[in-house]
């Protein structure tokens, strides 16, 4: 008897235990990270970085990473299917904040969740304008947008001239040509690159394309007027117009450098990884550490997305390939290697 009434108390125990413990699950901060694109993109890996950074000790929190999938899945077709698939995971889960990264995940998934009292948005690698989707008359939305580095870009190209020539800048001013795919985030990049103020530098033209027969011709008539082509995306070039076959973008990148007369520079990191010489970009890791800032002082201060102000991204990162510099014959200052290769950024 005594032994059957210890072990009533135990299995009283373990239930209570059990009970305990799932209610520690279920009271838990959920904060879903939703990204446009997937873990195999050097942008996603690096915004991820930043966001470990903030909330590798939040123990604490229920944290749940979703995936679009987007760049290697273009079609407007699977952005809807994948951008529903995540509203019905939302839904059913109910995050108290959502993390969302890129555009992608703006157009086909958090916009549905505009001053939705439930759930908090912040966003992150968001080039298009507030407006767009419709972040500018929300209460529950704050983030990080992100903006091409084109001040250091300016400077950066003023200094490699003036490295290779005695070029009077003033007098002769450099030119620039911008090349990108046609996807949205590229479309904001553009508008970005347009109404910048490149003063000493001169913008010669902007062409946006979905083929590689497009891209060729823009990199041919880039190089008879322009100093140097700038390019920030190039994922989605078809294989011919019309055809739902990519270009890789090692293949896209290294053949425009080979094809190019004049330098081509990236405005993110993995241009370098892709076969660029340089890139003067916006830095993934601030994307993810400064969203994932926000969302602990909503989370763990009780601060209202509206309290917090939108940000601009503020720094970049210089990612650069040696081996094709060097065959480039072009030279960069140390603190550019430096710059590389403190942040792992540094191709030999």
């Amino acid at each position: 008897m005594k032994k059957y009434i210890v072990n009533i108390f135990l299995m009283f125990f373990v239930v209570e235990v059990g009970l305990m413990l799932l209610y520690f699950n279920l009271s838990k901060p959920r904060l879903l990270i939703l990204h446009s694109y997937n873990t195999d993109y050097s942008w996603v890996r690096d915004v991820n970085t930043g966001i470990n950074r903030v909330i590798k000790n939040k123990s604490h929190y229920f944290v749940r990473w979703h995936y679009l999938d987007t760049k290697r899945h273009p079609w407007p077709e699977y952005k809807a299917n994948a951008g529903l698939i995540a509203r019905k995971m939302i839904d059913k889960w109910q995050p108290n904040v959502i993390i969302a990264s890129d555009d992608d995940a703006q157009a086909y998934v958090t916009k549905h969740y505009i001053n939705d009292p439930k759930i908090k948005i912040v966003f992150t690698g968001v080039n298009n304008d507030l407006k767009t989707y419709g972040f500018d008359k929300a209460n529950n939305v704050t983030g990080v947008l992100e903006r091409l580095p084109l001040t250091a870009l300016t400077d950066g190209l003023l200094t490699f001239t003036r490295r290779h020539s005695n070029r009077d800048v003033n007098r002769n001013p450099l030119k620039v040509f911008f090349i990108g795919d046609k996807s949205e985030t590229v479309v904001g990049d553009e508008r970005w690159v347009r109404n910048f103020n490149w003063s000493p530098i001169v913008l010669v033209g902007t062409h946006l394309v979905d083929s590689l027969s497009d891209w060729q011709n823009a990199v041919r008539d880039a190089s008879a007027v322009a100093d140097y082509i700038i390019t920030s995306n190039y994922r989605k070039v078809s294989r011919t117009p019309g055809s739902s076959e990519l270009v890789t973008p090692k293949e896209l990148i290294t053949s425009t450098v080979k094809e190019s007369t004049i330098p081509v520079i990236g405005t993110n990191a993995f241009f370098a990884e892709d076969g660029g010489m340089l890139a003067i970009a916006t830095s993934p890791f601030e994307q993810g550490e400064v969203a994932a800032k926000m969302a602990v002082e909503i989370l763990d201060n009780k601060k209202h997305p509206g309290d917090i102000p939108v940000v601009n991204s503020s720094k970049c990162v210089i990612a650069m390939n040696a081996t094709i510099l060097r065959e480039r014959k072009f030279d960069v200052p140390p603190v550019y290697e430096s710059s590389a290769m403190a942040n792992n950024l540094y191709i030999k």
